[in-house]
């Protein structure tokens, strides 16, 4: 009965090592590949952000923290899980200002919204920062 005992005991703490195996390689790897998509813009400047939504993808959508990155050309949005990315060219951005409204939805804090034009084509993204001032005046 005590053998018994053990076995399952041991059972138990090999699978609760092995779960937590896996799950220590898999944050490091979706830790390698956020930098590495991150490294795409080389960012001058970047702080963790989540993003609201994107104007052109309708209300209904994951919302999602990641990164906001502003390297010289673009500015990119790397979003952690889902894996997604929002690359917007820097030279396409017609405005950024501050607002607590978007795609219907309304948060308490202020959000930095981007809006952007490529090829007469306009989309907007809703980002909460922490400092929606210093963003901005880095954007102008």
């Amino acid at each position: 009965m005590l053998e018994i005992v053990i076995i399952v005991i041991a059972g138990l703490l090999l699978g609760l090592l092995a779960f937590a195996l896996v799950g220590l390689l898999r944050v490091r790897s979706l830790r390698t590949r956020h930098r590495e998509r991150l490294a795409t813009v080389t960012p001058t400047h970047s702080e963790p952000a989540s993003l609201l939504g994107i104007a052109s993808e309708g209300r209904i959508q994951t919302r999602g923290m990641g990164t906001l990155a502003m390297g010289d050309t673009h500015l990119l949005f790397a979003q952690l899980l889902p894996e997604r990315d929002v690359v917007v060219p820097r030279d396409a951005i017609t405005s950024t200002r501050a607002t607590r409204h978007f795609l219907g939805k309304t948060t308490g804090t202020d959000l930095l919204l981007v809006t952007w034009d490529v090829d007469g084509l306009t989309d907007a993204a809703a980002f909460t920062v922490p400092d929606v001032g210093a963003w901005r005046d880095r954007l102008a």
